[in-house]
């Protein structure tokens, strides 16, 4: 059964957008080569893996205690309101995927709670730190409006995403094996690779293909939107 979520008001979205960079460190336990990577590498690897990466939050154990808290994955709520506040003020990168409300509470995830340290606190004896988002006078962190997936496995699929958003209209994501085989010279069409000549035909990931995808235009400060197929 579908969940019905009701309307949202001027100051909510149905879009959740999992960003890809951000300007900012990164907590010690993401492995170093995910660190390394720029925004436009992280959403070329969801695309070609069709899946997230899952790591525990900030905060979500006690200081010491390592990175024990359930695994995530992260999503933002924007309004186009909100959408340049967090790229131009807020350090995040114009690479993401786009996913709904009602599709993160269909995977069992939800919004985060804000909530003073003492609350917090209690979070994170109950094991439930990952749900919790400390806030204090100058740190309210609201900015982010996060929702948070738990995936203790640290993996989550992708079926389907809502967009994909990036940077700028000409990137493309990286061409993956499509399982078909052709004459490298002829370009006719081979049973299999044992073939002679035989060339294995690439392709954008299919997620890329199938889905809508949003341009950032930084001088506009808002996305343009494409049909599925329409930048391939």
């Amino acid at each position: 059964m579908v969940r019905e979520l009701g309307l949202v008001g001027l100051a909510q979205s149905e879009y959740l957008y999992h960003f890809t960079g951000r300007r900012r460190s990164w907590p010690h336990w993401v492995p170093k080569e995910i660190q390394l990577m720029t925004p436009m590498k992280r959403l070329d690897a969801i695309l070609r893996e069709r899946q997230f990466r899952a790591f525990a939050p900030f905060g979500a154990a006690k200081e010491g205690q390592g990175p024990n808290g359930t695994a995530r994955v992260c999503f933002s709520e924007c309004p186009p309101e909100h959408f340049d506040h967090l790229i131009l003020m807020r350090g995040f990168m114009p690479w993401a995927i786009v996913t709904t409300r009602e599709h993160v509470n269909r995977l069992g995830g939800g919004a985060v709670a804000y909530v003073p340290p003492q609350v917090h606190e209690e979070f994170v004896r109950a094991g439930l730190g990952h749900w919790a988002v400390r806030t204090e006078p100058n740190s309210t962190w609201l900015h982010e409006r996060e929702w948070r997936v738990p995936r203790p496995k640290g993996r989550a699929g992708l079926a389907s995403v809502t967009a994909i958003l990036i940077g700028y209209a000409d990137w493309r994501p990286t061409k993956v094996p499509t399982g078909q085989w052709v004459d490298g010279l002829s370009g006719e069409e081979l049973p299999g690779p044992e073939a002679p000549g035989a060339v294995q035909l690439e392709d954008y990931p299919a997620l890329w293909k199938e889905s809508p995808v949003w341009v950032w235009d930084s001088e506009r400060r808002e996305v343009v939107k494409y049909r599925p197929g329409e930048l391939s």
